[in-house]
């Protein structure tokens, strides 16, 4: 599993929570498409397509 290294997670309650991107503050539920496909993919490195991963300084 490919981990994007700017999500973190959030913990909002019991079992629930919210992932968030350490370089934009973009809030994603933990069953976003975005966290699944892109920060968090299980197979290969999507997060490094990302706009916002390209453009860290």
């Amino acid at each position: 599993m490919a981990r994007c290294y700017y999500l973190d997670y959030e913990s909002t309650g019991w079992l629930s929570g919210n992932h968030i991107c350490k370089l934009c503050g973009k809030r994603m539920d933990s069953d976003s498409p975005q966290v699944k496909y892109t920060c968090n993919a299980e197979y290969g490195d999507e997060y490094k397509k990302c706009p916002i991963y390209q453009s860290r300084s």
